[in-house]
């Protein structure tokens, strides 16, 4: 048996075990007895390995027998340790001195410690105040930024859970609570203390992000300036709600806020532009490209995780080891869940981030070489092969979270994202510019325009087609794992299998190479 098998074995147990955590109340106890079973099959697979002859067993059957024991024994306590994981992340929970005024009408202070969130007709700020996280839902003003320290007078609340559009309940506490909020206040009375209370370098960061969407939205109008500064920092200016249902009707949603699927897509068609170049350096700038974006958007934990996901997206496609990447991957995606276990069921950025680079990594190249009919110019082959199996991949998780199936996603998505690095590019380029002068600025603010104009204007134009997108019946939380469990078996016989390809035909090439 291969270490790989055993590695797997390990991390589905383990995210299962987080899994079936998050969506049930098992308690310590169910995990301590998951272990202590595992505790004893390892000890009786030992005894086995040690005593196998004396003991009877054949020859033959002794590999069998021991492996099957190794394999319950590491699967168990691996579940075991998830349960265990998660059941201590939920029994983390708020400061007692505040839930003594719930429904009630308070003053606190606070520091807001993230990048405030501007919609539409509302600001959502994430303070922490008493060593709690709370959102805060004011007006757009007055502006608050990061580091802002303010008092806050309004009716203490905790998040409830509510119903959807789809008809499935939304957890919404669980899915605050990932972020380590608790409460809510909405609406208060505020006032603003201080400045520059949080960190130095973050406040930096966010200070020259909001300086250089005001250069863009100044050059480029609007919507296609808020959409330029979504698709390069993850501005949150909003788009408005009928444009923002145009882009969910077709399909393409990720590409207008900050998600680890625009990460991820965005980050190997970087690496793609620069094809042209030697390997390494191509690499090394599509590796600088995605660590830059994630400290000019702040360096968020959502923008971290999705940034890992897209390295490692790189790091396959130039070495080639996709079967090696793989199980970095999991591991990846082991580690960080293994510092928030609610991510798994939770983040949908990660969730995405995460099959989106599974697809990319895994199915991507075997998609590419069915795909001789597309050219290979300007990287348009790499291009619809990662689009293609992007699109599968996440395809069970966006009909699981909205129940909607967009007829029209892939057109869309290969219409789209070849152009989506040259709008990138020149965008950047405009809103550096615009630093030093705005007629430096405009030439490239010109392309940068015509491109998001296209984008934009097929967006809507598809998106008014009545066949645009159907409701489809909600998959349950169960149905959308075994889906996921079969396109993980699947990909796992096919990596072996690439893999045993790839010995045999280094070994038949080193033994023909020594007869001659």
């Amino acid at each position: 048996m291969t270490q790989s098998i055993f590695i797997y074995i390990v991390l589905a147990g383990f995210f299962s075990g987080v899994g079936l955590g998050s969506v049930t109340t098992l308690g310590v106890h169910i995990a301590l007895l998951c272990i202590v079973i595992a505790g004893a099959l390892f000890a009786y697979y030992l005894v086995l390995q040690k005593n196998a002859f004396t003991l009877g067993f054949g020859k033959d059957t002794l590999p069998k027998t021991l492996t099957s024991i190794l394999f319950a024994a590491l699967l168990l306590g691996s579940f075991g340790a998830g349960i265990f994981r998660m059941t201590m992340n939920n029994q983390i929970s708020a400061s007692s001195n505040l839930d003594r005024h719930l429904d009630n009408i308070i003053s606190i202070t606070g520091i807001i410690d993230a990048e405030p969130d501007i919609r539409e007709k509302e600001a959502r700020l994430t303070v922490v105040s008493q060593g709690t996280r709370l959102l805060i839902t004011t007006a757009l003003y007055p502006r608050f930024a990061y580091g802002d320290k303010m008092i806050i007078v309004g009716k203490l609340q905790k998040p409830k859970k509510f119903d959807t559009d789809n008809g499935r309940q939304f957890d919404y506490p669980a899915y605050l609570a990932k972020d380590g909020i608790y409460y809510l206040i909405e609406r208060p009375k505020t006032g603003f203390i201080s400045a520059n209370n949080g960190s130095f370098i973050q406040t930096k960061l966010f200070a020259f992000k909001n300086s250089f969407i005001g250069k863009i939205t100044k050059i480029i109008p609007e919507p296609y300036g808020s959409f330029l500064s979504g698709l390069l920092l993850g501005g949150k200016q909003s788009l408005g709600k009928e444009l923002l249902d145009d882009f969910r009707r077709v399909g393409i949603i990720h590409i207008v806020v900050l998600s680890g699927y625009n990460i991820t897509v965005v980050g190997d068609a970087i690496m793609k532009a620069f094809s042209f170049l030697p390997k390494f350096f191509g690499m090394s700038l599509g590796v600088v490209s995605i660590i830059l974006f994630a400290l000019m958007t702040g360096g968020s934990a959502t923008v971290v995780r999705a940034s890992i996901m897209a390295l490692l997206v790189i790091v396959a496609s130039a070495t080639g080891r996709t079967y090696d990447i793989t199980r970095a991957l999991f591991v990846a995606g082991f580690l960080m869940v293994l510092h928030n276990p609610a991510i798994l069921v939770f983040d949908p950025s990660f969730q995405l981030s995460f099959m989106a680079t599974l697809g990319l990594v895994t199915l991507s190249p075997i998609i590419k070489n069915r795909l001789a009919w597309v050219t290979e110019r300007f990287g348009l082959r790499d291009i619809v092969s990662a689009t293609l199996a992007t699109q599968i991949f996440v395809l069970p998780l966006l009909l699981y979270n909205t129940g909607q199936l967009s007829l029209v996603a892939l057109p869309i998505n290969l219409l789209i994202l070849p152009t989506i690095p040259a709008t990138m590019l020149f965008g950047f380029i405009a809103g550096l510019m615009a630093f030093i002068g705005t007629y430096l600025a405009l030439p490239f603010a010109g392309i940068a325009y015509s491109l998001l104009w296209y984008q934009v204007s097929l967006v809507t134009l598809v998106a008014s087609f009545p066949f645009a997108s159907v409701s489809m019946p909600s998959i349950s939380f169960f149905g959308l794992v075994c889906i996921y469990a079969l396109f993980f078996v699947v990909v796992y016989i096919r990596q072996s299998q690439l893999a045993s390809s790839s010995r045999m035909t280094t070994t038949k090439f080193d033994h023909h190479f020594s007869k001659k």
